[in-house]
This record gives structure tokens, sequence and C-alpha cells, in this order.
């Protein structure tokens, strides 16, 4: 999940370096495929490997979707209250972590 939308990475990918957002991350290793919800970060491509550097990486398998909605219902109900700048902020990146979380688990339910 880039800051420009979705991307790919295939072999004999160009070099690359950017930012992700909260989303979901698909891997595919020796045929399999895999998914997460990651958070933040940023993804470096090379012609040997792809790195990712996030502050979340959870695998759909441990993805508990009850904590996760109790989480997103949470940062929901503090962005009704009188926050500052700071915390909204805070809020609205716990938010997204959650729904990366439920977004990934609902999808491959």
């Amino acid at each position: 999940p880039g800051v420009e939308g979705e991307m790919g990475v295939l072999p004999q990918h160009t070099r690359l370096m950017t930012q992700i957002v909260p989303g979901e991350l698909a891997v595919r290793k020796d045929g399999r495929d895999g998914f997460m919800a990651v958070g933040e970060g940023l993804v470096e491509v090379t012609n040997e490997r792809v790195s990712v550097v996030t502050t979340m990486a959870i695998p759909m398998e441990k993805i508990d979707e009850a904590a996760a909605e109790d989480a997103r219902q949470r940062a929901a109900a503090c962005l009704r209250e009188k926050l500052s700048a700071e915390e909204v902020a805070s809020v609205n990146a716990a938010l997204a972590r959650s729904l990366a979380q439920l977004h990934v688990k609902r999808r491959h339910h």
C-alpha cells in the first residue's frame, strides 16, 4: 500500500525506495501467498530483495478481529472529543492501523 496507491513488485523490478501506508501487504514466496496488515513505513526494492520497515506487521492468521474492532471503536470515539492536533494525529494513526487489520482479516476469511 504505497502513498500513491497500491503497488506490485515482480522479479527484475527496478530499484525503488518509497513510503507505505497502513494497509494490506501480500507476499508470494515459493508459490504460496501470505497476507499481512502493515502500518506506516518504508519499502526498498533491490535486485536481491524487498525490505520493509514498518510500525506494524501482523500476519493475517494472528490478527485478533475483536481486538482490532474494539481499537477502531475507541479511536473513533476519541475523535469526537476535543483533542490537540498532535492527539488527533496519534488517534488517526491508531485508527488506520486497526482498519488495516480489519481489512486483511475480513477480506481473507
